[in-house]
């Protein structure tokens, strides 16, 4: 898809990345209420329902048409993009902000960019100089500033799902398999530009009714359906509406915007996913006005020099040139 207006991918990204810092806070309140895993399985379930009726409507396309019309490589590329990014890399972001909290969960979400330069760098050409590395290095230093700080320290206790070491180790998870799913992605439209012309509403059907089907049928091997579907089916304390209100922000709005915001920065999946890791930017006020979090100056400045990190990355084309 081509980008006739200058910057406008790099703009839905940004619209992107509020749709998500929203979406965060019901699905973590869903996920304290029913457990992550279930939130995880039903807003899969929603979105491609969701997804399935507005592609038919919007498109258009039958319902047999979604399925037919996208090349295998679509389904290749899409598909794998889905299940990593959505299928596994929401679940250990689930975890980690039900343990870590938003704010503290969505900071990790910072090392997206490195994951997805180096994965660009082997699957779409993409090429980190050493400002880029520097960049990296910015970002994983403003991570651990955070983590380390004694308020933050203090806000992340160990929960019943599991203790802070493993918030920790499934953040990082998370960031890791988000950007591999960006790249993907990109790949997928690649292929789109070499042979024919995919919706990107299309692409996010395919990547969250990959995601959704894979999922299922890991759960269903392991004996575990009833396990996962029993606290969605009894609404155990009243966690739908916040799942329902997370699905609408995150899979559906967000996911949707992300492969457009993907599509438009050919190529570059390294700046989308920069952009999509400025979720703590919104988070930090967000998280004031949903759970009167206090923000504390460290809390800043941690998020300061990671995004500063992200921003390096970015320009790390244009800041080399200063020097050479």
């Amino acid at each position: 898809m081509p980008n006739c207006i200058p910057l406008l991918g790099e703009f839905i990204a940004l619209i992107t990345t509020l749709s998500w810092s929203i979406g965060i806070f019901p699905f973590t309140e869903a996920a304290i209420r029913m457990g992550p895993n279930p939130v995880n399985h039903i807003r899969l379930f929603l979105a491609v329902v969701f997804l399935t009726l507005l592609s038919i409507i919007f498109l258009p396309l039958s319902f047999i048409e979604l399925f037919t019309s996208p090349m295998p490589e679509h389904w290749l590329w899409f598909g794998a993009s889905g299940v990593i990014g959505l299928a596994l890399g929401d679940y250990f972001g689930f975890t980690s902000f039900v343990i870590l909290g938003p704010r503290v969960g969505s900071i990790f979400t910072t090392l997206a960019p490195a994951a997805a330069l180096f994965a660009g760098f082997f699957m779409v050409g993409e090429r980190i100089n050493v400002i880029g590395i520097i960049g990296i290095i910015i970002t994983i230093s403003g991570v651990i500033w955070l983590t380390l700080s004694r308020s933050s320290k203090a806000a992340m206790k160990d929960h019943e799902i599991g203790n802070v070491r493993k918030g920790i180790v499934f953040a990082v998870l998370s960031a890791v398999c988000q950007g591999i799913g960006v790249v993907l992605a990109n790949k997928g439209f690649e292929t789109q530009l070499n042979n024919s012309d995919l919706p990107f509403f299309q692409a996010t059907w395919i990547r969250m009714i990959s995601a959704t089907v894979i999922i299922y049928m890991i759960t269903i091997s392991q004996g575990k359906l009833k396990e996962i579907t029993q606290p969605v089916l009894e609404n155990k304390n009243n966690g739908l509406i916040y799942t329902l209100g997370g699905t609408i922000f995150g899979p559906v709005v967000g996911v949707s915007l992300s492969m457009l915001a993907v599509s438009l920065l050919h190529n570059k999946p390294s700046v989308a996913q920069t952009i999509f890791s400025l979720v703590p930017v919104f988070v930090l006020p967000l998280s004031y006005l949903f759970y009167r979090e206090k923000i504390t100056s460290k809390a800043i400045l941690g998020a300061l020099i990671a995004i500063t990190g992200v921003v390096v990355l970015i320009w790390r084309d244009e800041i080399l040139k200063l020097f050479v």
